[in-house]
């Protein structure tokens, strides 16, 4: 930072109060911009001091709120991660998922996003992820008593899933004559599917575990598909020292035990 110099100084106070603008900017030029680089850390942040988590709050176990608190699997890990690097964890309101990918990418707005993300070799075109965080098949989800019990019964019919996930790619490429229906919320799908609009849901197994069990008594799993998906989180291709930061991280806290607390209590 430059520094103004000053001529000379007629009493020692004058001096003693001068010294003490010495730490003031006199215009922007001299400020730092609060998304470059730390010369600690290597990585850049939009905010300094935390970690700004894009994510759709729709997804439990993984991303949900509580009122107005996110909370499931991502949100603690996330959570645990920002400790780990001394940040504070800093959650965007809820972003639609197809989203997110693009704005990370596009850099401005989030510093990672998550929202049980799949890596993938499209998405890895246009963001870095990190060590995969989590792994998870598809599934397939109906009314009871529909008298669909599996993926070849539901050919010709419509199944909903959320836009940009991999639980619609599937859906669209493996069911036969299918109309894949797409929404922006996981729980308009289930509303869909609840109301007859659709006649299935296509979503990744423990989503629709999560929400059979505690939203959609009246919906039940009949299919598990094994894609053998991993989740991580996404950060620009302009940020690697931030992907490494937060692999170092993860590594941590599965070392440290706290990945696995975390694990039981959503997903195990």
């Amino acid at each position: 930072m430059a520094i103004k110099k000053w001529g000379a100084l007629v009493a020692a106070g004058m001096l003693a109060a001068t010294l003490a603008l010495f730490g003031c900017s006199s215009g922007g030029s001299n400020e730092q911009d609060s998304s470059s680089a730390s010369s600690d850390t290597g990585y850049a942040l939009i905010e300094d001091g935390k970690l700004t988590v894009a994510a759709s709050l729709d997804f439990p176990p993984f991303e949900n709120l509580n009122g107005d608190q996110p909370e499931g699997f991502e949100v603690d890990l996330m959570k645990a991660l920002a400790e780990e690097m001394d940040l504070e964890c800093n959650y965007l309101p809820s972003t639609k998922f197809d989203t997110i990918v693009p704005l990370i990418q596009t850099g401005g707005k989030a510093d990672v996003g998550v929202s049980g993300i799949t890596i993938t070799d499209d998405r890895l075109e246009d963001v870095d992820f990190t060590d995969p965080v989590c792994d998870v098949n598809q599934s397939l989800t109906v009314l009871t008593g529909s008298g669909y019990t599996s993926a070849a019964d539901l050919a010709g019919k419509k199944v909903g899933a959320q836009t940009g996930t991999t639980g619609y790619e599937w859906a669209a490429e493996n069911i036969k004559d299918v109309e894949v229906v797409g929404f922006d919320e996981m729980t308009a799908v289930f509303a869909a599917l609840q109301s007859g609009r659709i006649d299935a849901v296509a979503v990744d197994l423990p989503v629709a575990n999560y929400y059979v069990k505690n939203a959609y008594t009246d919906c039940e799993v009949i299919q598990e598909i094994p894609t053998g998906e991993q989740y991580a989180i996404a950060v620009s291709k302009d940020n690697p020292e931030l992907t490494k930061a937060l692999n170092k991280a993860l590594q941590a806290v599965r070392d440290n035990g706290k990945y696995d607390e975390i694990a039981n209590q959503w997903i195990r």
